[in-house]
């Protein structure tokens, strides 16, 4: 048929995790060494502190093989511009709904109903586990068109209904749309229709049941009441239903998904990169080109940016943490003595308190803490193993000052 049904998930494995923070050898980033444990209640006091940040109560403990929708993970590629690991050739990064989001989610359809009309199909997407104080945006309906099959003779159109419930007499009408026959030859696999879905749809659906409701009917092109039953009778069209003896793994890359685009109300979104700039120092937050590489080689003790690698895999957060493996956060460290130059980046108060320190000691000297920091993009699984893509805000040091 044309609107293609799915399967059940297996229950949670619990997991233990230890927390280990390490700094690498400044040679190479990429291969820290080995490190020593954290105090038990120091790692559990910063876990809960970063989780609170992702918006999460406690740590996400997937089931082993949860899977992660092939649109999410090329999503993330892309914006970290590791544009040769996008594998969907078809793939547009969805600008339109991406310019002030900086979280995305994913939500797999978890019912099916029957319709008497076997040109329609009902699937729902519970949507409740997004957060309260999360404002969303936008959200698309992905539907997977597969080329295993032709449509049948002429074209079809797909109307894509909003429905309250399977048994709503009336739905609303959201998109019509045609479709035809023939898939370009790169679409060996099939490609994905999207359908842009509103905020005040979301919010109402939110506010009402947490349940997001669609009806789905596929019929031909200038069609008659006593046409015959067309379209539905044509298997792989329209994925929607798993297929007969189809793993689960291929299924999770196939099924209807719901991506939604919301804002925590905390930092830049996703479309903003913060990559650092190439050639600048790191070290002082104002620092370039070859007076700031002199100055750094005459103040070795000065405040500056040191290395500092962070394993998700030595955190334990690699269980839910799908992309990135780890990152360089660096520390800042070294100190703030008399007189400070204009490339430690000082605020006008460590200026004073540095010259008061100078004539008196018991005055204590500015401290050298992180005067700029940037975010980095965690793909992750929530703890209903559902796949969120979120701007992380705060956690790579960009420069060091004396404050």
């Amino acid at each position: 048929m044309l609107l293609q049904c799915c399967a059940s998930a297996g229950p949670p494995v619990n997991h233990n995790a230890l927390v280990t923070l390490r700094p690498p050898a400044p040679s190479s980033l990429s291969h820290p060494p080995a490190g020593s444990l954290l105090e038990p209640s120091l790692a559990q006091t910063i876990q809960s502190l970063l989780l609170s940040r992702l918006g999460l109560q406690s740590q996400p403990d997937p089931r082993p093989g949860a899977p992660v929708p092939r649109y999410l993970l090329d999503l993330y590629r892309f914006h970290q511009q590791q544009y040769h690991l996008v594998e969907d050739p078809s793939f547009s990064f969805p600008s339109q709904h991406i310019q002030q989001a900086n979280t995305v989610r994913s939500f797999h359809h978890n019912d099916i109903h029957d319709s008497k009309d076997r040109k329609k199909v009902h699937i729902f997407f519970n949507i409740s586990s997004i957060p309260q104080d999360e404002r969303v945006l936008s959200a698309e309906l992905r539907l997977l068109r597969s080329d295993r099959a032709s449509l049948g003779p002429g074209p079809h159109r797909l109307n894509l209904y909003l429905s309250e419930h399977h048994k709503d007499p009336e739905p609303t009408l959201l998109e019509t749309r045609l479709l035809t026959n023939g898939l370009h030859s790169h679409k060996a696999s099939g490609f994905w229709e999207a359908f842009s879905i509103s905020a005040e749809l979301l919010h109402k659906a939110l506010a009402r049941s947490g349940s997001l409701g669609f009806v789905l009917e596929v019929r031909p092109e200038n069609s008659t009441s006593s046409s015959p039953d067309q379209g539905l009778s044509s298997v792989g069209h329209l994925r929607v239903c798993r297929s007969l003896g189809q793993d689960e793994h291929s299924w999770a890359q196939e099924r209807p998904l719901l991506v939604t685009y919301s804002h925590d109300g905390r930092g830049e979104p996703l479309v903003k990169h913060g990559r650092r700039t190439p050639g600048g120092v790191p070290g002082w937050g104002a620092d370039k080109g070859g007076r700031a590489a002199k100055l750094k080689r005459l103040s070795r003790n000065r405040c500056r940016r040191h290395p500092l690698y962070v394993d998700f895999n030595d955190v334990g957060w690699h269980k839910w943490i799908i992309a990135p493996s780890g990152y360089d956060a660096f520390f800042c460290l070294g100190e703030c003595r008399f007189p400070l130059a204009d490339h430690m980046n000082s605020s006008s108060h460590a200026m004073v308190q540095t010259l008061v320190n100078s004539v008196n000691g018991a005055v204590p000297r500015a401290c050298c803490v992180p005067t700029s920091l940037s975010p980095i993009a965690l793909l992750y699984l929530d703890p209903q193993d559902r796949v969120v893509l979120k701007n992380y805000q705060d956690m790579v040091v960009e420069g060091c000052g004396c404050r």
